[in-house]
């Protein structure tokens, strides 16, 4: 395929997605694949390329001012997926933007993290080294952002501030091509 026709096609499938800005996002603005690992509050870590060929990822990168920002959303999204039983298609984390804490102690910051664990029954992932800050992911700070990996990897959706109903029908609509793909 020629350079003109890659540009067509990438501005017709841009038009499909079309978002306010800074809501959606380009291939100019993300590499193909993108990938991390982090240490999670269930132990271990994750590294989000575990997902390939398996399940689409939803993160919820939140700072701590801003954890309340998408709670019903975040509920709202756990029910649809149990719900329509697409805990094998889709998996959502919470990410926790940690890079600033400093000299806390660690032990202290996961006991101040351990009881969200429960209330929004998913398992949350420490940036404890701005990984989602830096590209190919850049996450702006003092937010909440939501984005949607597809399951190869690319980043499909990128939202930040409170998701509001025309938000959610885009996420839902983008979420349903990526566990589709």
């Amino acid at each position: 395929m020629n350079g003109v026709m890659r540009i067509a096609c990438l501005a017709l499938v841009g038009s499909l997605f079309a978002l306010p800005a800074p809501s959606l996002v380009s291939a100019q603005d993300v590499p193909a694949l993108v990938d991390a690992t982090m240490e999670a509050m269930r132990g271990g870590s994750h590294t989000l390329s575990a997902e390939r060929g398996h399940r689409a990822v939803v993160l919820f990168y939140d700072d701590r001012d801003h954890i309340e920002d998408n709670a019903g959303f975040k509920g709202d999204l756990e029910r649809f997926i149990i719900d329509n039983h697409l805990d094998d298609r889709v998996i959502t984390y919470g990410v926790a933007n940690l890079a600033d804490v400093g000299m806390v102690p660690h032990a202290l910051v996961r006991s101040m993290i351990s009881p969200l664990l429960d209330r929004f029954r998913t398992d949350i992932l420490l940036d404890w080294d701005g990984v989602m800050r830096r590209p190919p992911f850049s996450f702006p700070t003092a937010a909440t952002t939501c984005a949607i990996i597809d399951r190869s990897g690319a980043i499909l959706y990128r939202y930040t501030g409170v998701i509001d109903e025309a938000q959610r029908r885009t996420f839902y609509r983008i979420l349903r091509a990526a566990i589709s793909r």
